[in-house]
Parts: C-alpha cells; structure tokens; sequence
C-alpha cells in the first residue's frame, strides 16, 4: 500500500524562505562590515607663495621629476630609526593620491610659476632643469617623534649639478609626514630656481652655410 504524501504547508515555506533569506542577508552585511577601509588618498595640499623679494634672473623651467624604484608607488614610507632602522614600510590607512614624484613635479612647477622673473631678464632665456627625487622619507626616534628628509639632485641643460636636501619635524602619524614632505618642497623650490636661474643658458649651436 502507497502512503500518501504530506506535502507542507505554504506559510511554512514561506517562513523558511524569509529565514533563510534573512540568515544571507546577515551573512552578506557581515561581510561587508568586515572589510577594511579605503586608505585616505593624500597629496601635498595647496601650493605656498613664493618668498617675497627673490625674483629669478631668469626664467626656469621644470623639465621632469624622475625617482627610484622605491619612490614610484604610492605608499606613504617611514622608517622605526630606534628600533628596526633597516625596514622600510607605508602606512596601511594612508596612501599618496599619485605617485610622489609627480606630485613633487606638479607642485613644483606651481611654485616657478608663481615667482616673479627679474625686470632686466632676457624674456627668451629659459633655463631647464631635470630632478632626481632621490629619497623622502619618514624616520622616527621615537613613537611620537620623527622627521622628514626630502632629497633631490637638479641636473640642468648645461649638465651643471647640485644636490639639494631639507628635513622637516613630521610628528608621529602619516598626516605629520604628508604636512613635513609639502613643507621640504616648498622650501626647496626658491633655492633649486635661484640656482637655475643663475646658471648660464645652454647655447644655441650655429648652423653652417649650406
């Protein structure tokens, strides 16, 4: 003899759906309230004035900002200088907007752009200049204590070379070496373009009589 079948009731499965539609949705939330924040994209904030009374000789003209490896990612790097001086790391939360060396290149040139050219200046003398970021970097001595170093080599079109190099206070977190790194260029860019701009201009070679 066949047993008949029972079949369940429609507000039962309907009851089981909507638990088990909730249970996802718990699941689902939890998840996503799990997952860490997106790192605060930082960059060098708005561009400080040029010192006033240092017009240019001349002209200058930012070619390019070129970096190592190291410094073409976007990690905020620091260093325990006190207590593990051969590790280089970045911050988890905090991040570079753009690679450094392109925000160094793009505040720079909004700094030479800003400073005012000598009254006698030749307006067709224009002097080039390439940098090599070559470090910038946070170090601590202590956990609430650390510094900045900002380093560049100016290169002009003559070949002519100069080493530049700032440090600045940084405080004890990321925001402290974004405000230290802003602080180095600024300071940087007059003395790189007094130095430009004092160099002679590349000459011209003449051409020859066909």
């Amino acid at each position: 003899m066949i047993e008949p079948t029972t079949l369940p009731r429609t507000g039962s499965v309907r009851r089981a759906w909507t638990i088990g539609a909730a249970a996802l949705a718990v699941l689902l939330m939890s998840a996503c309230g799990s997952r860490a924040p997106a790192p605060t994209q930082m960059d060098l904030g708005p561009a400080a004035a040029w010192p006033a009374g240092a017009p240019l000789a001349k002209r200058v003209e930012l070619q390019a900002v070129t970096a190592p490896e190291t410094l073409q990612g976007t990690g905020i790097a620091y260093r325990l200088a006190d207590s593990d001086p051969y590790a280089r790391r970045v911050y988890r939360d905090s991040r570079w907007a753009a690679p450094l060396p392109v925000l160094v290149a793009t505040r720079l040139r909004q700094q030479i752009a800003r400073a005012p050219v000598a009254s006698n200046a030749d307006p067709q003398v224009v002097i080039g200049v390439t940098l090599e970021l070559e470090e910038s970097l946070q170090s601590f001595s202590s956990a609430s204590r650390s510094e900045v170093q900002v380093r560049v080599m100016a290169t002009s079109e003559d070949g002519s070379q100069r080493a530049f190099d700032r440090t600045e206070p940084a405080g004890g977190n990321a925001e402290g070496a974004v405000k230290a790194t802003a602080a180095a260029v600024d300071a940087l860019a007059p003395e790189i373009a007094t130095w430009a701009a004092s160099l002679s201009p590349r000459p011209i070679p003449s051409r020859g009589r066909r």
